[in-house]
């Protein structure tokens, strides 16, 4: 028992470090020498329990899959637990990913490998627990007529897709314009660092809610209700009323909850 032990937990080790080396250089320039030496393991250790980088490339995308599955469907019951509509479900469910790879090298590597590895069956993106969670929510806010007439939820799914992964990207690119400059056509393994003149600036959360403060009133139908949230939860603002200044780690539809822990096993599937 206790070398079955000391074997999954190595197991796992060497999962953690392949997740912090694709993350850090991509699927091309990892190897298997590298998660090796980054899991203080030898490479005969890590050709047991993984053959090839391919197969740890899988096993590092099913543990992404679990954890943001289970970041996902924390995030929706968080805004079911304030009365949330299906538009804040998005929003809140957005700022509970950035907030989820900000912080977890897995997360992250999954989005990478995802890009990286481009898989051939079209019918592999309804994998991603983030995105299909989105085109269901979407899919939700048209029924429950909380859109502008004519949005497309197809549409609003694939717009809302590239608002999380470019703000994911552009966290591998923190640097100021200057060092960008610097760094243009080096940029280490992250690739290179490319400055843009309208970039946002601060946290990603921080980029992500004025992303979503400069959408939502060309997606949001004007007689859509405000969320019934508890008192300090800021409301969009009516009329007569003056917003409420935004606390850190909240949006005007509602509060974001916290990361969830890594899951011990696969997530479970919603509806």
């Amino acid at each position: 028992m206790a070398i079955q032990q000391r074997a999954e937990r190595t197991r796992q080790e060497i999962l953690s470090a392949a997740a912090r080396v694709f993350d850090r250089w991509g699927y091309e320039r990892a190897s298997l020498a590298r998660i090796a030496g980054d899991a203080r393991v030898t490479t005969g250790a890590l050709v047991f329990h993984f053959a090839t980088k391919a197969d740890l490339a899988v096993a590092v995308r099913a543990r992404a899959r679990a954890v943001t599955g289970i970041t996902v469907e924390s995030a929706c019951l968080s805004a079911e637990g304030v009365g949330g509509t299906a538009v804040d479900k998005l929003v809140i469910t957005t700022h509970a990913l950035i907030r989820l790879f900000e912080t977890d090298p897995v997360a992250r590597a999954g989005e990478r490998l995802a890009r990286e590895l481009q898989p051939t069956d079209p019918a592999s993106s309804r994998d991603c627990p983030w995105r299909r969670e989105v085109s269901r929510l979407a899919r939700y806010a048209v029924a429950e007529k909380a859109l502008r007439p004519g949005v497309d939820a197809t549409a609003v799914a694939t717009l809302i897709g590239y608002v999380v992964t470019g703000v994911e990207l552009e966290m591998r690119c923190p640097c100021p314009p200057a060092d960008a400059l610097r760094l243009l056509g080096d940029g280490g393994p992250q690739g290179p660092c490319v400055p843009e003149s309208g970039a946002l600036h601060g946290s990603a959360e921080e980029r992500l809610r004025r992303i979503w403060e400069l959408i939502l009133p060309g997606l949001v139908h004007p007689a859509a209700q405000p969320p019934q949230g508890p008192a300090d939860t800021p409301r969009k603002p009516g009329p007569t009323s003056t917003p409420a200044p935004l606390a850190p780690g909240q949006t005007s539809y509602g509060p974001a909850p916290a990361p969830a822990p890594h899951p011990q096993g696969p997530p479970p599937q919603g509806p």
